[in-house]
């Protein structure tokens, strides 16, 4: 099974972090100055015993197609087609932004699954700027600490909420489209008279055969 999360948001709020506490290793950019992943970064991502692909992104910002934030914004453009679920972080300390409302109503138009993160709410001394964050129409936000680990549990219940469960149709077609498409063929075979073709009869439904 495939499972692929990108993660998205404005500039500083915490991406690169979140994608490293995921990983389990310092492997994106995590400076205080907004905009210093330029490049998508992937790995594989773990929480718990679930494991996926995990897609950090550049700073989502309103720019011109040929400028550098521009062609930054499209890389995220292209995450999110990748994607299975989208993480839209917001930083729970400074409330919402006006680049939050705007990306979340773009996310919305998108149709893709998308999990509202509060990031930044240590100890949850921020969920009063949390609430805020209900006014994005993307139902209930998970506060977390990237940095500290704090909410993980919460994150990792909302995200196996998207994930196909194990001999689920969309399982059973990734594991189809693995072994080449092929249907499953199955050869009855027996002595005369022993009863193939009324066993064949009843597996397809239909008195076919004599």
């Amino acid at each position: 099974m495939s499972f692929t999360v990108a993660i998205v948001g404005r500039p500083n709020v915490g991406k690169s972090t979140l994608f490293n506490r995921l990983v389990g290793r310092r492997t994106a950019l995590v400076d205080d100055m907004p905009g210093v992943t330029r490049d998508r970064r992937e790995g594989e991502g773990r929480i718990a015993d679930f494991e996926f692909r995990v897609i950090d992104t550049a700073g989502l910002e309103e720019a011109a197609p040929a400028s550098l934030a521009g062609r930054m914004r499209a890389q995220t453009e292209r995450s999110l087609d990748l994607a299975d679920v989208v993480l839209l972080v917001i930083e729970a300390r400074a409330g919402i932004a006006e680049p939050d409302r705007h990306f979340g109503g773009w996310l919305r138009k998108s149709g893709k699954p998308v999990v509202l993160i509060a990031n930044k709410a240590e100890g949850r001394a921020e969920l009063s700027a949390v609430g805020e964050a209900y006014a994005l129409g993307l139902g209930d936000p998970v506060p977390i600490s990237a940095l500290n680990g704090e909410g993980f549990g919460e994150l990792y219940d909302r995200l196996r909420d998207f994930a196909p469960l194990p001999g689920d149709a969309t399982a059973e077609a990734e594991a189809a489209e693995g072994a080449g498409g092929r249907p499953l063929q199955l050869a009855i075979v027996g002595r005369p008279n022993v009863g193939k073709s009324t066993l064949v009869n009843r597996l397809i439904g239909e008195e076919r055969l004599l």
